[in-house]
């Protein structure tokens, strides 16, 4: 535990002006009730239907499932999806980078 409190105050001192997700390749998602989710440090979207819509992260995938569901906004590393949302799920990779081999 000790070495992670380290390593966090290590990142705030480092680059103050970059967040805490940016710095470890961490997505970060903002959910507002079931309609709406922005994503940001994705890494590029795997799947998508009005049901689903898969994206890629640095270590897996996150899977969105729900009716409806469409694209608002599409950015190199930010999503923002609307519909209705049942579930949100992150699938952790072995995989380097959440690129499957």
């Amino acid at each position: 535990m000790r070495k992670l409190h380290a390593l966090f105050d290590h990142l705030k001192k480092s680059k103050p002006n970059m967040t805490m997700t940016k710095h470890l390749n961490l997505p970060r998602i903002t959910m507002i009730g079931d309609i709406h989710v922005y994503i940001e440090n994705h890494r590029g979207i795997s799947r998508f239907t009005d049901q689903e819509i898969g994206l890629n992260i640095t270590n897996g995938q996150i899977m969105i499932k729900g009716s409806n569901l469409v694209i608002k906004m599409l950015l190199s590393t930010e999503i923002l999806i609307e519909g209705k949302i049942d579930t949100l799920a992150i699938i952790e990779s072995s995989t380097k980078d959440g690129v499957k081999k």
